[in-house]
């Protein structure tokens, strides 16, 4: 009885944070320009939503406000799918936070494990809190900061890296060669992983797996099945295989929150399969330009 208590409580404060609508109602809750995108918060029945551009279709997160641990996009579930490569990480840090969905994540299910958040753009943190409920609880940190500066000013060591600063009509150039690459490695622990959101459908994906590949000996990729987006994930360690996943989707229960680690454990590509690609380097760099370039 009190466990079922506990679920109502939390489902009714879920409902105060975020107020919902009738199905079908589609409202603008905010609207406006920070130095860094054009943002807009969307809320269509109890999907709320924050966009970046002018195009519906680039939305950055998502929450369903009913569910609000389910993953709407597959990159966000491929991600942490990607966790089981490395499931004892103790510290984590997440580029690019968006509303807030993946440290809300760490928060509920991962309590145990350290997440430092790094988010360019002050506003997106100021709209996260005010749409999403985002909020920096014990155990995590908020820094607003470049990525790169972050990794190259801060001497902390994590066992996992994650990219998260990317959508389908921009890229942050700088966090895409392959000198930014080995500072990432420099910032990982022994054996840790980078893990890093793309699109599957453009050149730039080829030019990034390539440029993965001259710096880390393992590159895997998850590939979207409902979507076109990919997970790249890379590391060192010798003994990280994708053969031994479902041994670490047992070990974590099978799930972490809403997401299922057994559905992702069947998206991931050994080796992943690229065209020729340029590498991707500080003197050389036209990742925009292959991003709008299809395969």
């Amino acid at each position: 009885m009190r466990t079922k208590a506990v679920i109502v409580l939390a489902l009714f404060a879920a409902l105060w944070l975020f107020p919902t609508q009738a199905p079908g109602e589609d409202q603008t809750l905010y609207e406006g320009d920070s130095i860094y995108h054009h943002i807009t918060i969307r809320q269509d029945g109890t999907e709320r939503c924050m966009i970046f551009g002018r195009q519906r279709d680039l939305r950055q997160t998502c929450i369903d406000l009913a569910k609000p641990d389910e993953s709407i996009f597959e990159y966000t579930a491929m991600m942490f799918g990607g966790f089981l490569f490395r499931p004892d990480a103790k510290k984590v840090c997440l580029i690019g936070l968006g509303g807030g969905y993946i440290p809300a994540v760490f928060r509920r299910h991962l309590p145990r494990v350290q997440l430092q958040t790094v988010e360019v753009d002050p506003l997106v943190e100021k709209l996260a809190r005010q749409y999403f409920a985002f909020s920096v609880p014990p155990g995590q940190a908020l820094a607003i900061d470049d990525g790169r500066q972050f990794l190259k000013r801060n001497r902390e060591r994590y066992d996992q890296i994650w990219l998260d600063a990317f959508n389908s009509d921009y890229i942050p150039a700088h966090m895409t060669t392959k000198e930014f690459l080995a500072l990432v490695k420099v910032r990982l622990t022994e054996g840790g992983i980078v893990i890093q959101n793309i699109f599957c459908w453009s050149k730039f994906y080829d030019a990034q797996v390539a440029t993965f590949r001259t710096v880390f000996a393992k590159v895997f990729v998850f590939e979207g099945q409902k979507s076109g987006s990919c997970i790249i994930v890379a590391s060192d360690r010798a003994d990280i295989e994708p053969k031994g996943l479902p041994n670490e989707a047992r070990k974590l229960g099978g799930r972490i929150g809403g997401i299922d680690l057994r559905a992702e454990i069947g998206k991931c590509k050994v080796p992943p399969v690229v065209k020729d690609a340029p590498v991707l380097t500080d003197d050389f760099n036209p990742a925009n330009l292959l991003l709008m370039q299809k395969k």
